[in-house]
C-alpha cells in the first residue's frame, strides 16, 4: 500500500486521527491498542492526546515500539518521557500499560515483552494466528540516518521474531536497547510515522523515494500487509521531498 504523506503544522495536528483510529477501534472491539514511539518529537502529541476528553482509556492498552535498557524512571527512557506527557494525565490502569521492563539484561527484556505479547493476544485477539496483536495504531519516528523504533541501518533486514534486542549508537549516544521489529509492525491496521526538523529531511525523501534500499533506510521495511501508513511531516521535515 503507498505510503499516505501529511504535511502538518505541528506534529501534535496528527492527535486527531490518533484519537480516530483508537476510537474506531473501540467501536469495534472490547479494547484499542495503542504503540507509542520513543523520542522527543511525540511528546507534544501525547501532551495533546491527554487532554482528549473522548477516549475511553480504560479500554486502551498501551506498549512500546522500543526502548532502552534503563530503568523506568531513568531521563533516557522512552516509558518515563510517555508517562510525563500523557499517561499520568489520564485513567489508564496500571495493567493496560505494558512497557518493555528496561531494568532487565537484554535476554530477560525480550522474553519478558514476548511473553507480555502473547497473552495480550491470546487474551484479545484470539483469531489471530500470531504470538503477537495486530495493533490498532502503531506510532513510529524516525531517525536523521534513517532508522525507525531501533532498527538500524545495517541490521537484519528479514527478522523472524517479534522482539530483539540491539545495541546501536545515533547521536553519538551508544545505547542497549530493545525493540519490536517488522514482523509485528506490519501486521498492524495502521502506522503512524511522525517526523519534524530539517535534520530528518534527507532520510524522509530517501524513505520515501522510489529507491529501494530498506537496509540503508529501515523505514522502508515497514509495509503493513492490510494495514495503512501515514507520514506527518512538519515542514522543514518534508521539505526534500520531490515536488513537495
Amino acid at each position: 500500500m503507498t505510503p499516505e504523506v501529511r504535511v502538518v503544522a505541528n506534529i501534535a495536528a496528527a492527535a486527531e486521527y490518533v484519537v480516530a483510529a483508537l476510537q474506531a477501534a473501540l467501536a469495534d472491539g472490547a479494547v484499542a491498542t495503542l504503540v507509542l514511539a520513543g523520542g522527543a518529537t511525540p511528546l507534544p502529541l501525547y501532551a495533546r492526546l491527554a487532554e482528549a476528553a473522548d477516549l475511553d482509556w480504560p479500554r486502551i492498552h498501551v506498549f512500546w515500539g522500543d526502548e532502552r535498557l534503563v530503568p523506568p524512571d531513568d531521563p533516557g527512557s522512552n516509558y518515563a518521557a510517555a508517562h510525563e506527557a500523557l499517561l499520568r494525565h489520564v485513567s489508564l490502569p496500571e495493567a493496560n500499560i505494558h512497557r518493555i521492563k528496561g531494568e532487565l539484561e537484554d535476554v530477560a527484556a525480550v522474553t519478558d515483552y514476548a511473553e507480555q505479547l502473547r497473552g495480550f493476544a491470546q487474551r484479545y485477539d484470539a483469531d489471530c494466528p500470531s504470538p503477537w496483536p495486530r495493533f490498532d495504531i502503531v506510532l513510529l519516528g524516525l531517525g536523521a540516518d534513517g532508522h525507525t523504533a531501533s532498527l538500524f541501518p545495517g541490521s537484519p533486514a528479514a527478522c523472524v521474531v517479534p522482539v530483539m534486542a540491539v545495541t546501536a549508537e545515533y547521536d553519538g549516544r551508544p545505547a542497549r536497547r530493545v525493540t519490536l521489529t517488522p514482523i509485528v509492525f506490519n501486521h498492524a491496521r495502521r502506522v503512524a510515522f511522525l517526523v519534524s526538523g530539517a535534520n530528518k529531511a534527507a532520510a524522509v525523501a530517501a524513505a520515501l523515494g522510489p529507491e529501494r534500499d530498506p537496509e540503508r533506510y529501515p523505514a522502508q521495511r515497514i509495509e503493513p500487509e492490510e494495514g495503512e501508513v501515514v507520514w506527518f511531516l512538519d515542514r522543514a521535515a518534508a521539505s526534500e521531498i520531490k515536488g513537495g
